[in-house]
């Protein structure tokens, strides 16, 4: 006990007869005269990193961690309100799994406009002397192609779609009698739009894909007889939409996306009991909007990170695309592998 107290006692009068900035002048001279200027330097070297390490534990543990609170909450806060304050749109009658199992049909008056008209297509051609061929569209995916926030499927994107192309594959009245006219072989187009608010690429998956499969068992059932056989025209389903991935982004495991669409496209494209449902059946994949531009999200910080998990969503969306691609070329010959 008394020695431990007489080496406090020896190292309390050491720091007073000897500052501490005295001490460390003492100790960089024996460097210098020890190991000269290289010394110094790797000293200076270690304190200067030890300096850093702590401000960096500093900033680590408090400054940062600070930020990150305060930008959780203010997101918390700022989707209270969104959920709040949005409005709740609903879509249009005979919606999503309601939509008529007949479809809608839309055929070409005159360059500029449409007409959409409900019925089968033997009594849209009942009547005529040519036959009556129609344009098969399927769009399956969430909100928009379930026509959120309009009263009638013909001004939502369903109709639309269904409109540029009859616009783009149909005859109008006055081009009848030319078949050939600008490349023009159908007469109407018929379309069927499957969606559900709040889906993620699994729920359509899930829920879309077999009302997809439906209507291609019942335009093959309906293809037996002998009028319909003409009807069907080469193939059931002519073109595809899909819509996903906007709700994948407010999903707290977005990693999971890339299994989700690369199994949703697989689902599409491969019918349980035909197998493909055509190789030349275009699927037609549409992109996310740009979150950071959405009028009724706040800029900071809810816009920029959902932004930020939209862009990589359509990266991966991208991604699954290219490898799709690569992989029905490779199925059909078009590239060899070594």
């Amino acid at each position: 006990h008394k020695e431990k107290k007489s080496r406090r006692h020896h190292q309390t009068m050491q720091s007073h007869h000897f500052p501490r900035d005295k001490l460390y002048s003492q100790n960089i001279s024996k460097i210098i005269h020890n190991h000269g200027l290289n010394g110094v330097i790797s000293l200076l070297a270690r304190r200067l990193a030890r300096l850093v390490i702590k401000t960096a534990k500093t900033l680590t543990s408090k400054g940062v961690i600070r930020a990150a609170s305060v930008t959780a909450g203010l997101f918390v806060l700022q989707a209270l309100y969104v959920l709040v304050k949005t409005p709740r749109l609903s879509p249009p009658d005979k919606s999503g799994v309601n939509f008529p199992r007949e479809g809608l049909s839309v055929s070409l008056q005159n360059e500029d406009r449409c007409r959409i008209e409900k019925g089968s297509a033997d009594s849209a051609g009942k009547g005529s002397k040519t036959k009556w061929r129609e344009f098969r569209l399927v769009l399956i995916g969430d909100s928009p192609v379930e026509g959120i926030g309009n009263s009638h499927h013909s001004v939502a994107l369903s109709g639309r779609t269904a409109e540029a192309f009859a616009k783009l594959v149909c005859r109008s009245g006055r081009e009848h009698d030319d078949r050939a006219l600008k490349g023009k072989q159908y007469d109407s187009v018929r379309y069927w739009s499957y969606g559900k608010s709040g889906l993620t690429a699994r729920g359509v998956n899930r829920e879309m894909v077999p009302l997809l499969h439906r209507v291609v068992d019942d335009v093959v059932s309906s293809s037996n007889g002998d009028t319909a056989a003409e009807n069907c025209f080469e193939k059931p389903i002519h073109a595809i939409v899909l819509l996903c991935g906007v709700n994948n982004v407010l999903d707290p495991r977005p990693t999971t996306f890339y299994r989700d669409v690369h199994s949703l496209i697989h689902s599409i494209k491969h019918h349980p009991k035909f197998g493909s449902i055509d190789k030349d059946t275009p699927l037609l994949i549409l992109g996310l909007p740009d979150f950071t531009k959405l009028p009724f999200l706040p800029s900071w910080p809810m816009g920029w990170i959902l932004g930020f998990r939209g862009r990589y969503i359509q990266h991966v969306l991208e991604t699954v695309i290219q490898e799709v691609q690569q992989e029905e070329m490779i199925e059909s010959g078009r590239i060899q592998t070594r």
